[in-house]
């Protein structure tokens, strides 16, 4: 009988509506990297957590900021409230 492997269960980030397309031209992995932007990880995590390198979360970070208009990673955190791409914590 063979082994049965099983993967995690994938789920959305919180906010985030599979078949809703992200806001402002973001694709879906730069909505993605915002909610965890949004959620308090640092660069570094997002990357582990993704299987991203370092230098790829800079550049999705750098798009967003520019498609979304924002200066820092606080304007970020709240363009991410606003469109519902984030959620606050319970």
């Amino acid at each position: 009988m063979a082994a049965v492997i099983s993967r995690p269960a994938v789920t959305e980030p919180p906010g985030q509506d599979p078949a809703r397309k992200p806001p402002d031209g973001l694709t879906a992995r730069e909505a993605e990297v915002l909610t965890l932007l949004a959620s308090g990880l640092s660069n570094a995590e997002i990357a582990r957590r993704l299987y991203l390198s370092n230098a790829t979360v800079k550049t999705h970070i750098n798009r967003i900021f520019a498609k979304t208009g924002a200066r820092d990673r606080a304007q970020a955190v709240r363009y991410a409230y606003q469109h519902g791409l984030a959620t606050p914590a319970q």
